[in-house]
């Protein structure tokens, strides 16, 4: 039996910026064996969020950090998104198009049960409606849709590209692999 305690730190409040800002979330693997020093080191950098993919190290590193966690591989089975939380994650990846609407409200609704933010991959505006609904974050790879994206959503992107500032709260960001490149990355967006 897994140990499922509800999550306290909220990933969407986390990110939500109201556009005003773009919160940078480094991506890291779950199997990087400096992984939990890595964490605490972004953590005291100041990070808004981790985003984590799974692997031997993601508990060890969800449980040194105060910020919350994402999932950032998308998870298509509701045990999954047990076992995410178990493991220490705030919020799960879950793709609109990798499953029918009714496992999507499903997941969406077990990761909410326990605290968690469902983060919904959309790639068009039905699927984008359809999160919206379930009052999930959104996250989109293509940025011709944050655009299109229902109001008072917070939107993610899952990839950088220009001029995400306005138009997305934050971005997964792979380049960010350690905390300087981080503070880099905070200093060039500056006005």
């Amino acid at each position: 039996m897994l140990d499922v305690t509800p999550s306290i730190r909220n990933f969407a409040q986390a990110i939500d910026r109201q556009r005003q800002a773009l919160e940078r979330i480094p991506l890291l693997e779950g199997s990087r064996p400096d992984l939990v020093a890595l964490a605490r080191e972004l953590d005291e950098a100041e990070v808004a969020a981790l985003a984590l993919t799974a692997g031997e190290f993601f508990a060890q590193a969800a449980r040194v950090v105060s910020v919350p966690v994402l999932r950032a591989d998308a998870i298509s089975e509701e045990f999954r998104v047990y076992e995410s939380r178990a493991a220490g994650a705030d919020a799960v990846l879950l793709r609109a198009a990798a499953m029918p609407p009714e496992l999507l409200a499903r997941l969406s609704q077990a990761a909410s049960s326990t605290h968690m933010s469902p983060c919904i991959a959309c790639g068009s505006e039905e699927e984008m409606a359809r999160a919206a609904k379930l009052r999930a974050v959104i996250a989109v790879e293509s940025p011709a849709l944050l655009a299109k994206a229902p109001p008072r959503t917070v939107l993610l992107a899952l990839r950088d590209a220009p001029d995400l500032r306005g138009r997305a709260d934050a971005v997964l960001d792979a380049r960010l692999t350690d905390a300087q490149s981080f503070r880099a990355a905070l200093a060039a967006e500056e006005p």
